[in-house]
């Protein structure tokens, strides 16, 4: 069987080129009308069956078919891929070659790796293909497809198709080009609306361009012309030094600054601006330019002053109200400690002549007029408890904390060292305490585990036999309490009240509280940054808890 070699004459080629170039498509400056114009006359003058035009995926690995004309179909639709390490010889007959010429495809070595998944399925037996190069580069390939006998390529078929993958480059430069400009047009209405000064500058500092927020930052018209200013025109003295010892080295060596200046400083017009400089280089590295980026600070500094004023004089409230707290707070603890002293003298009268009384002239009185003293006397007791307790709920406020490291262990053992007189009798005292160490004030703890620990006894004093247990338990960053009683316990309704000063349960006077034992708790505890509850069932005995949320050792 005989080779096919074709009937398109030179002339006749020369004609398709100028048809190219002249036609409505490629004038319309679109790339994909260019590209469908380029593989419908590639095809028809060249007689081939496919004509498709593959694009170079980013990276070079593979090649994608962007656009393709079928001489029974017209245009069709693209979307083919193959492979680099799959075809590696084909992709590197590519890259050497004007065009790749393979008369019988599918056994040249350079194309016979497509055979079996391309060539064949689709009936081609011969290949022209022509790389597409720009700046100097390999960016697709033009492909022209025959299907039918064998085809030998002319050396006018060759050079027709090196001038469809020269129109396939143009065209593309062409897009790049219209890509480019669209992005400089963007970019430069971007440049033109921002309200911060952007300017370019030469290395010797003179202005080359700048946006019209930068004229009106440096106070130019919109018709001067700033070719003839250089930066340091609009700096006063300290900004100029600042640039020749901080700004323009950070350039030359780094390729960027940041920071803040003071425009025509020294003037009525002095501006606070935030800068951002950057040096740009060419490829060889050779300084080309400076851009800068200026932002007006004036309305940020006018808040950020104002802004310090009001903390000033928040600060001066602070204290003038720390000072006045502090004063109040003495006058207070002075107060408590006076009304004590003047409330536990005529009470010591009282209680010292209730005693002589009874004493004296016990076997004289009437029955009831005994059972008057008894009460006056019993009263006289409770009452001077009462001022003791506001007198430790006093100093509770008023003393200043001391943090220290506290072992856990050894301050629930003091502080049982401390209730043993009162342990005696078949009172039963279990503990577990875990082992830690606390950054607390010691004696603040101590204050609510003592309460807690009088609390229990005094409420279980009456069960056969009296239970008090104490636990305590790392809890997260911090440690847990917990001191339990089998007494009387109480009403759930009332937990609230009980931690508040002068509120007892409803059997309190029963048991001689005064209604503040657990006020001093639950202030103790604030102080500490920790919180105090209770839970408990009448007739079940209670558990009261204190928590320090934080300051557990490692």
């Amino acid at each position: 069987m005989g080779r096919n070699t074709g009937n398109t004459g030179l002339h006749d080629y020369n004609r398709a080129i100028r048809d190219i170039a002249a036609s409505a498509d490629w004038q319309s400056g679109r790339l994909a009308r260019q590209m469908g114009r380029v593989v419908e006359v590639a095809a028809r003058s060249m007689g081939v069956g496919r004509v498709g035009v593959w694009r170079l995926r980013t990276g070079r690995g593979a090649l994608d078919c962007v656009c393709q004309y079928d001489d029974r179909h017209g245009l069709v639709e693209a979307g083919q891929s193959l492979d680099a390490n799959r075809y590696p010889a084909y992709f590197a007959a590519l890259a050497d070659n004007r065009a790749l010429a393979a008369s019988d495809a599918v056994h040249d070595p350079r194309t016979a790796e497509l055979a079996e998944s391309y060539l064949v399925p689709m009936r081609i037996t011969s290949l022209l293909d022509a790389p597409i190069w720009l700046d100097g580069e390999m960016v697709g390939v033009v492909c022209h497809e025959h299907v039918g006998e064998l085809r030998d390529w002319r050396d006018e078929d060759v050079a027709f198709a090196g001038s469809m993958g020269d129109f396939a480059a143009m065209a593309m430069s062409q897009a790049r080009y219209q890509r480019v400009e669209a992005a400089h047009e963007r970019l430069e209405r971007i440049i033109e609306a921002t309200p911060d000064m952007i300017a370019i500058m030469s290395p010797d500092g003179y202005l080359i361009q700048m946006n019209p927020a930068g004229r009106k930052l440096l106070g130019l018209s919109a018709q001067a012309d700033i070719g003839g200013y250089r930066s340091r025109d609009f700096l006063g003295e300290h900004t100029t030094y600042l640039l020749e010892t901080e700004i323009r080295p950070a350039l030359l060596h780094g390729g960027r600054w940041t920071g803040e200046a003071l425009l025509r400083e020294g003037t009525s017009c002095a501006l606070p601006v935030s800068v951002v400089a950057l040096a740009h280089r060419d490829a060889q590295g050779r300084l080309e330019y400076f851009s800068v980026v200026l932002r007006d600070l004036s309305a940020q500094k006018a808040i950020q002053r104002e802004i310090e004023a009001l903390n000033n004089e928040l600060e001066a409230r602070v204290r003038t109200r720390t000072q006045e707290l502090e004063t109040a707070n003495r006058n207070l603890e002075s107060f408590a400690y006076s009304v004590s002293h003047d409330l536990k003298a005529p009470l010591r009268g009282i209680e010292g002549y209730s005693r002589l009384l009874n004493s004296e002239y016990r076997d004289v009185l009437p029955d009831e007029a005994r059972e008057y003293v008894d009460l006056i006397r019993v009263a006289s007791e409770r009452m001077d408890r009462m001022i003791e307790d506001i007198l430790a709920y006093s100093r509770v406020q008023m003393r200043q904390l001391k943090p220290a490291p506290t072992d856990v262990r050894e301050l629930v053992r003091q502080l049982l060292d401390e209730f043993e007189p009162h342990l005696r009798g078949g009172v039963e005292v279990t503990q577990d305490v875990e082992a830690a160490v606390l950054e607390t004030d010691r004696e603040g703890l101590t204050q609510i585990l003592r309460n807690f620990l009088a609390n229990a006894l005094k409420f279980s004093r009456h069960a056969e036999p009296p239970r008090v247990r104490i636990e305590g338990r790392r809890h997260g960053r911090g440690y847990r309490f917990a001191v339990s009683d089998n007494g009387i316990g109480f009403d759930m309704r009332y937990h609230d009240r009980i931690f508040e000063i002068f509120h007892r349960l409803p059997n309190g006077d029963a048991n001689g509280g005064t209604g503040i034992g657990l006020a001093i708790v639950a202030r103790a505890a604030e102080r500490l940054g920790g919180r105090v509850w209770a839970e408990s069932t009448p007739g079940q005995g209670a558990t009261f808890y204190f928590e320090q949320q934080d300051g557990l050792r490692p």
